[in-house]
């Protein structure tokens, strides 16, 4: 049973793409899609997959190469200092204020969350609500041409944030969860084996232009190399293994690989791990459960107003840069989330903190940010598609 429960993970993820393209299904992202269809064939649908050992494993390697690649997408030089001569601010430090803004206000919608009793852990809460889809932003952003300019380059740090800070935010409550204490206080040294790996393979790295070959793929060797070992290097410390991901992804991005390298790696990714992870989400929700479950039904609505409310205070802080209509729909597409609420809600299961029935609804609340943010943000786009921003410099 257990390979027929892959092969038909498989044809799933194969399928999707094509009834999408088949009947014209534009406006959904197709991850999304995928988790519909793990829906479908899955405990609440037809139920035809038993999830077992080995598709378990293929969904988490699906994970991490998706947080890898998020840690890739990351583009280092909107860090650097840049000469501003009007005195406004960098897109760095528009983002920066701007996350900060939106864990502010994700910290006063979980105490209203935790007082009202819908959902009583104000940390994790905190969490889940300040999550940005970093994947869904970029793929969004190149779709309609705005990372090289401020606007989109300011959105992109936005979203990084709001991946990386609450996944480091994750690794030490879970570990403090589990009284690992010896645990957080290691957390730094992940980062120190992340610097060690990039200091000791820059010297080496232009080595293998000289004798790299088609059998060899030496690039995509290190890669994995880098994601086993950060992870191993988190698992080992009792952190999260997407932490040790997103640092291999980090870490890879700032050796500087040739151009092909990160098109190869999103082609193995999304060709194969992420549909499995995606769809295997799917596969486990019961919504079956969830429908019997009146509270856990009612966090459907509060977490998708949550998702936006807590993001909506972006507008305040891009409006006087650039303008209303823009800086509405920044703070709208902020407000996708997915990625991380994924694996943030199986470590609340595991710790016993959320039930089934809670990861589910909140899950499905995840989903319709996905489906709902950006059709509104490419509407906003369009209607002002005649205001023009210049590349920053």
């Amino acid at each position: 049973m257990s390979k027929f429960s892959v092969l038909i993970t498989l044809f799933a993820a194969l399928a999707t793409p094509l009834i999408m393209a088949k009947f014209r299904i534009t406006r959904i992202p197709g991850t999304v899609a995928e988790i519909i269809m793990g829906i479908i064939i899955g405990k609440t649908g037809l139920d035809l997959i038993q999830p077992n050992e080995t598709l378990t494993y293929l969904a988490n390697l699906g994970v991490i190469m998706l947080i890898f690649l998020g840690g890739m997408e990351i583009d280092f030089s909107l860090f650097e200092k840049k000469p501003n001569e009007d005195g406004k601010k960098s897109p760095l430090g528009l983002a920066f204020g701007s996350f900060m803004s939106v864990l502010a206000m994700s910290i006063v919608l979980s105490l209203i969350l935790y007082y009202t009793g819908l959902f009583n852990n104000i940390i994790l809460s905190t969490i889940l609500v300040s999550t940005i889809a970093l994947g869904v932003i970029i793929s969004l952003l190149t779709e309609v041409g705005l990372l090289k300019i401020e606007y989109g380059q300011t959105l992109l740090l936005i979203s990084a944030m709001g991946e990386f800070i609450p996944l480091v935010a994750l690794t030490i409550y879970s570990a403090i969860q589990q009284k690992n204490y010896f645990s957080a206080l290691l957390l730094p040294s992940i980062f120190i084996v992340a610097i060690i790996l990039l200091r000791r393979f820059q010297r080496v790295y232009t080595f293998f232009d000289k004798i790299d070959k088609a059998t060899t793929q030496l690039d995509i060797r290190l890669a994995f190399f880098l994601i086993f070992t950060l992870v191993t290097v988190a698992e080992q410390i009792g952190a999260e293994s997407i932490l040790g991901a997103f640092l291999a992804g980090v870490v890879m991005k700032l050796l500087n690989p040739k151009p092909d390298t990160q098109e190869k790696l999103s082609s193995m990714a999304y060709g194969f791990f992420v549909p499995i992870f995606f769809i295997v989400t799917g596969v486990n929700l019961n919504l079956r459960t969830m429908l019997k479950d009146q509270q856990a039904l009612i966090l459907i609505p509060i977490f998708f107003i949550a998702f936006i409310l807590a993001k909506s205070i972006i507008f305040l802080v891009l409006r006087h840069r650039f303008g209303n209509k823009f800086s509405f729909a920044a703070a709208i597409l902020m407000s996708t989330t997915i990625t991380l609420v994924l694996p943030i809600l199986q470590v609340g299961q595991n710790l016993k903190i959320i039930t089934e029935a809670q990861n589910g609804a909140i899950t499905l609340a995840a989903i319709i940010t996905c489906i709902v943010c950006p059709m509104i943000f490419n509407k906003i786009l369009s209607s002002v598609k005649s205001e023009k921003y210049q590349p920053a410099e």
